[in-house]
């Protein structure tokens, strides 16, 4: 399973900023950049307790999971994962877990 890793979050008016590297399972290391928004944030952390970089954690390891059908792009937005998977809403927060 991929790597993920956030390098570094910034607040946004509408939510966050996080700049991540995911290595793969080739060891290849890509660089990415991700906003989340409160509303997202809300879905996935229902009771608010979660550091917003665990929770963009959990979506790109959710993305990347996906039998790497999904490459990531240099800047993308969390709801991505919403759009792309019909179960990400119930799957990110597992991601969470662990």
């Amino acid at each position: 399973m991929a790597q993920v890793e956030i390098l570094s979050e910034k607040d946004r008016p509408s939510g966050w900023e996080f700049s991540a590297q995911v290595l793969d399972d080739a060891g290849r290391i890509k660089a990415c950049r991700m906003t989340l928004s409160w509303a997202d944030y809300n879905l996935w952390s229902a009771d608010g307790s979660d550091a917003p970089a665990l929770v963009a954690e959990a979506v790109i390891s959710f993305l990347v999971s996906r039998d790497h059908s999904v490459e990531l792009a240099d800047h993308f937005d969390a709801s991505l994962a919403r759009r792309k998977f019909r179960d990400a809403d119930e799957q990110i927060p597992r991601f969470i877990e662990r």
